[in-house]
């Protein structure tokens, strides 16, 4: 598989406190098609493949109040396994400069191997964005969705807390989870990479099931770093929300300032800092994830589905006839009981 190629590589912010890293920019060249990638066959019906296989298919109701999906278990992580020495190596987590040496990290290791989701373009590997401004310790744990079939509801919880792993979980007394359950109790447990996909308004696990694992067993909080697509479109977005916001607030401090109302100086030095702030970090948040048609359109999906997990196609292909691919009223989830479950 081809290396993908990496233009540029970007800290953000590029001149800060110690501590105060937020995200790491890649410029990506190539490739122009991912192995690991979406794909969409339109009506909502979604394909996470890594080349020609099938890990994950997702059907959007059509009210748009979640996503079904059922995944295969076939994920194998982009990225070499994390070895105790690296761990070790890189220290014990220090808050923002510890998370920028990881996000290196798995940038080198992305970027050297064809079987990650990269495509030419700009991508954001960054902290937690979905609270900032929130500290390790006083922010919510992830939620781990069930890994083989389920439904990511979109309205009824923190959206940043729901993440989908893309295999079985390991247990509690597994080898691999034994030793980072160690190094996390250490303080040197390697962060939990996630990937956002737009399509599905979730996270899922892209490397780390053992490690997310490792954390919660011991009722801390995982390290995690996130990866997502960012657009032009999205930072030109959200640069002209940020001009106005300062334009809007200066305006009226620099009126204070010229009647000499005490402190408005102060104020406008402070709206200054802030705004430069704002600017040193767009285009670092979610961005819109992109899918490539998937050969076949519609009919194809529902092959698909019907040869991978042939219960829940039979379930969509009826909720699709009934309702319209709605799910139930009783909490908008679909029914999907173990013993219907086809193996993963």
């Amino acid at each position: 598989m081809a290396e993908t190629s990496v233009v540029r590589r970007t800290n953000l912010p590029a001149s800060s406190a110690e501590g105060a890293w937020q995200a790491l920019v890649l410029d990506v060249g190539q490739p122009d098609r991912p192995v690991l990638r979406v794909e969409a066959a339109g009506r909502g019906l979604l394909v996470l493949r890594h080349g020609d296989a099938v890990l994950l298919l997702a059907s959007v109701a059509d009210d748009h109040f979640g996503v079904a999906y059922a995944s295969t278990g076939q994920h194998r992580p982009p990225v070499p396994p994390m070895s105790a020495a690296r761990a070790a190596a890189v220290g014990a987590d220090s808050g923002g400069a510890w998370l920028a040496r990881w996000a290196h990290h798995f940038a080198t290791a992305l970027t050297g191997t064809g079987a990650g989701p990269l495509h030419a373009g700009r991508w954001v590997i960054s902290g937690d964005v979905g609270y900032p401004g929130v500290g390790a310790t006083q922010r919510p744990a992830p939620v781990p969705l069930p890994h083989d079939r389920g439904w990511i509801d979109w309205f009824g919880g923190d959206p940043h807390r729901q993440i989908l792993p893309l295999r079985p979980l390991a247990g509690p007394g597994s080898a691999r989870v034994k030793a980072y359950r160690r190094q996390f109790r250490e303080g040197v447990l390697p962060p939990v990479l996630l990937w956002w996909i737009s399509g599905l308004d979730c996270h899922v696990v892209l490397d780390g099931h053992d490690r997310l694992v490792a954390a919660l067993t011991e009722d801390g909080q995982p390290p995690l770093l996130q990866l997502s697509s960012v657009g032009q479109h999205q930072v030109d977005d959200e640069t002209d929300t940020a001009v106005r916001r300062y334009s809007t607030t200066t305006e009226a401090v620099r009126h204070q300032v010229a009647v000499g109302t005490p402190g408005a100086a102060d104020a406008l030095a402070a709206a200054h800092r802030h705004f430069a702030r704002e600017l040193s970090v767009v285009g670092t948040g979610y961005g819109t994830s992109r899918a490539w048609p998937l050969r076949g359109g519609p009919a194809n999906w529902h092959r698909l589905a019907e040869a991978q997990a042939p219960d829940w196609h039979a379930e969509i292909s009826a909720a699709d006839d009934g309702c319209g691919r709605r799910p139930p009223p009783d909490g908008r989830r679909p029914h999907l009981s173990p013993s219907r479950r086809s193996p993963a």
